[in-house]
């Protein structure tokens, strides 16, 4: 991952503070000590996993993202399902599109610059997935409950395979929104490849204007990605009523049971969609504390996450934390206080393991992990990460008692849980 603050606060204004790669990772030598590619864990639990892709336009929404003032809001979402079929051999894509990135300069070199030594495996399809396409779904149970999942600036869906692979074959149904604009680049079927938006640079501003030019855009960000979570919701009720015909898990998506799910900014998309929209049953926010801002999004209407709140994340010592001191302390004093506030059910989790950064949520650390000990340590915080979010959504959801989220003593020693709304 590119040179980016992990948080959403300010977008551009947050790119200087945190990298996106653990200090302790050389990028320019990251995956050249062996020859072979990158395996993603075989998904542990006991079904296999289907995937198919929708290419979705919102006609009623504009796109921010471009110039064409008649161009309506366009997203790519890949629903991966529960299916029957589990072979641990399986040899899925794992990136839809590399072969085209790849062909075309421009798209290679920003996914170079992305996966590093890594790449070459990505696009030759040495790097897999254990993904079906198209496969048929799971026979029972009768419904799956649903995980829309929003990735961070830059950042693609496909990078937390591992993560929704592991959810998936434990009966979880997740819509991986690609947020055109957002996404370093988005693949569409009819070969369109829509690289990510930027802001034209305005010179003569004073640092206060570009800083609140940045807060501007980093509002309008925030916006439009929670409308985005909110109109796949909207057409994923459609499909599930029999809209149309062809989707293959008409009525068997479980509404009851549906969660807004995000890393980095895309954590800031699925809390304020959960602040304005109670068909959400629960919120996951991975790593996407904004610094030095608030931990939670905040507008004048004054909205709150009512749901229960996993706020997963990775500690960073305020040293490496944007912002002056004094920022910092008033950041820590709104944390606390919005995290107070929080539903009943609800989680503050902060992992501390030895590798442990931002981009520790998705694949990164696992794709290019320059030898056995990077990658026991990818596994290890990967392992971490998926073992709450599956305790927090059973809890939530099944209403099973989940020792690692209760028990102080099942706690592991790399994580600090604290429950909140008790």
């Amino acid at each position: 991952m590119d040179e980016r603050l992990v948080t959403l606060a300010t977008f551009a204004f947050c790119l200087l503070a945190l990298p996106a790669r653990g200090p302790a990772q050389s990028r320019s030598g990251a995956g050249q000590g062996s020859a072979a590619a990158p395996r993603l864990p075989v998904p542990a639990g006991r079904f296999g996993i289907g995937r198919i892709g929708f290419d979705l336009t919102d006609a009623a929404r504009a796109d921010r993202y471009t110039a064409d003032p008649h161009a309506r809001r366009e997203l790519m979402v890949w629903l991966w399902y529960p299916a029957d079929q589990r072979d641990p051999d399986l040899r899925g894509v794992y990136l839809p599109g590399a072969r085209q990135m790849e062909a075309n300069a421009e798209t290679r070199q920003s996914e170079q610059r992305e996966f590093e030594a890594a790449w070459p495996f990505i696009a030759s399809g040495a790097v897999f997935s254990h993904a079906v396409e198209n496969a048929k779904p799971a026979r029972s149970p009768k419904r799956f409950p649903v995980i829309l999942l929003s990735h961070g600036l830059g950042g693609t869906g496909f990078e937390y395979t591992a993560l929704i692979e592991d959810l998936v074959s434990r009966g979880y149904v997740v819509a991986a929104i690609e947020h055109t604009g957002v996404a370093r680049l988005v693949y569409f079927p009819d070969g369109r490849l829509i690289p990510e938006h930027h802001d034209p640079p305005q010179p003569g501003l004073s640092r206060d204007e570009q800083f609140k030019r940045m807060v501007a855009s980093a509002t309008a960000m925030m916006v439009e990605g929670a409308a985005d979570v909110r109109f796949v919701l909207d057409r994923l009720t459609d499909l599930n009523s029999g809209a149309r015909k062809q989707f293959p898990l008409a009525g068997r998506l479980d509404f009851d049971r549906v969660v807004a799910a995000g890393h980095s900014a895309g954590a800031e998309f699925a809390a304020r969609a959960c602040e304005l929209d109670a068909r959400f049953k629960a919120c996951i926010d991975l790593d996407g504390a904004m610094v030095p801002l608030a931990a939670l999004p905040e507008f004048s209407d004054g909205a709150t996450v009512k749901q229960p709140l996993l706020f997963l994340e990775a500690y960073d010592p305020e040293s490496r934390m944007f912002g002056t001191h004094e920022q910092h302390q008033e950041f820590f004093r709104k944390k606390e206080a919005q995290l107070a506030a929080c539903a009943p059910g609800s989680y503050d989790v902060t992992l501390h393991s030895a590798g442990m950064f931002h981009g520790s949520f998705s694949d990164y650390p696992l794709l290019v992990a320059a030898d056995s000990q990077a990658t026991t340590t990818a596994l290890h915080n990967l392992d971490l990460v998926e073992s709450f979010v599956r305790a927090f959504l059973s809890k939530t959801f099944k209403q099973t008692a989940e020792p690692l989220l209760d028990d102080p003593h099942a706690h592991p020693s790399d994580a600090d849980v604290r429950p909140l709304g008790h």
